[in-house]
């Protein structure tokens, strides 16, 4: 999403990626913790907008490749005029969750660097209703199946739509000061409550206990610790209508545009 609305607005894009893929940049670079090629575009970018992380990796390595090594390459060889950074709450290098801390340690890496920063830290981010992502697997039904749940589902969250961080950052390449920004949406969720509005009614929920997702966590891939850990203890957030003033863009409620959704699927199959 955030590519194509740059492009619109006349800048052009150079993607930094690890393995080939067409992501509708007008420059791509494979590999590019190790490229000269993206040295050299990090070197002379007007902005760098650092959007790499894992949030469900298999061991601490891989949280600490993906989320601060990563950070280490962009902080080493970024020369811009403005440095943008997508973060997630409670982000800190003192935590004992990998995600947090390593997310944490690649924001003090980037600030570093003494280039403007802006970070965005946005809890779970949510497409639009018609719009297949990654976390349909965490909130939706496949196939009529119960939906498994991390934890009893009260875990409250403050979803922020797609659409919303694409235009945080566009308007934060040359707008808003430099900082640390908590971008959530404006509705308060619990997990189980944003489940039900994702899904057909009658759609049955697993509640899966703290403790044996944990067990869990060591048995099935793709499924990690740190992972249940997020889920159990980390989906809050803190809702500031001073951000969305800040960057000049409107609050958008999710709830409400899932809601319509269900709504007018209930008519159309009326």
């Amino acid at each position: 999403m955030l590519i194509p609305v740059l492009k619109a607005a006349g800048h052009y894009t150079i993607g930094l990626v690890r393995r080939p893929m067409d992501i509708g940049s007008d420059e791509v670079i494979t590999d590019w913790m190790h490229a000269d090629a993206a040295r050299k575009a990090l070197a002379s970018a007007d902005v760098i907008v650092h959007l790499s992380g894992e949030l469900n990796a298999r061991n601490e390595r891989m949280y600490a490749a993906a989320n601060k090594d990563t950070a280490a390459v962009v902080a080493a060889y970024g020369k811009a005029a403005r440095l943008i950074y997508l973060s997630y709450p409670h982000a800190s290098a003192g935590e004992k969750n990998y995600y947090l801390r390593y997310k944490g340690e690649a924001e003090a890496l980037l600030n570093g660097t003494g280039i403007p920063l802006v970070i965005f830290r946005c809890p779970v981010i949510i497409d639009a209703p018609d719009v297949s992502s990654r976390i349909d697997v965490l909130f939706k039904s496949r196939q009529g199946r119960p939906v498994p749940v991390i934890g009893s589902g009260h875990q409250t969250m403050r979803p922020v739509f797609r659409g919303t961080v694409v235009e945080a950052i566009a308007s934060a390449l040359a707008g808003g000061r430099p900082g640390v920004y908590e971008l959530s949406g404006p509705d308060e969720v619990t997990v189980d409550e944003f489940i039900r509005l994702a899904n057909p009614p009658g759609t049955r929920l697993l509640h899966i206990p703290g403790w044996l997702a944990y067990v869990l966590s060591s048995i099935i891939p793709g499924l990690s610790s740190t992972f249940v850990d997020m889920m159990l203890h980390y989906t809050s957030s803190v809702y500031d209508p001073a951000v969305y003033r800040e960057f000049g863009i409107r609050p958008l409620s999710i709830v409400e545009m899932w809601r319509r959704a269900q709504t007018f699927s209930k008519i159309g199959g009326a």
